[in-house]
């Protein structure tokens, strides 16, 4: 586990290389000690200074909700991240490409969410029932680092912006 302090230089980290749009190291090579529980902590980090810029948290991403894909990012249960405000991109708008230090597109379904989720317990039941509306979403993503579970989790688990409604 990470001391406080190296859980704010691996966030501090993340938003220099968001910031100047280069890739930054992998985490797990700068910080060797570091767990899921630090990159959450990370990732917490990141949102609380990006709420302190001026930005708002507009909702949540669950990624790699796919074995394939956490085999491939070397990690075995799904992530969890937040969607700022400045990831969305209206339908039909120009995407910013400029934004992303290597842009990936990713074809997913959103769960427009009417109700809150409160948990813990929350089943899938308790989801198709909080879940307003579900819609096709473009997922343009802009990855920091090299593929892998720790910094996955503390990057937002990469999501760079969403565009709902997408075709």
């Amino acid at each position: 586990m990470l001391s406080q302090a190296d859980r704010s230089k691996a966030a501090q980290i993340l938003l220099t290389a968001e910031a100047e749009r280069k890739p930054a190291v992998q985490l797990s090579k700068t910080f060797p000690g570091i767990t899921i529980e630090d990159a959450y902590a990370i990732q917490s980090e990141v949102t609380k200074a990006k709420v302190a810029a001026g930005h708002r948290v507009r909702g949540h991403k669950v990624g790699l909700t796919s074995k394939a894909m956490q085999q491939s990012s070397q990690i075995d249960e799904a992530d969890y991240g937040h969607l700022m405000d400045y990831m969305f991109i209206a339908d039909g708008a120009k995407i910013p490409f400029e934004r992303f230090i290597v842009p990936r597109v990713e074809i997913e379904l959103a769960f427009v969410l009417g109700k809150p989720l409160k948990g813990p317990g929350i089943e899938l039941v308790d989801v198709l029932r909080a879940t307003e509306y579900v819609v096709l979403a473009g997922s343009f993503t802009r990855p920091v680092w090299a593929l892998k579970g720790d910094t996955l989790r503390a990057d937002f688990g990469p999501l760079g912006a969403i565009s709902v409604q997408f075709v």
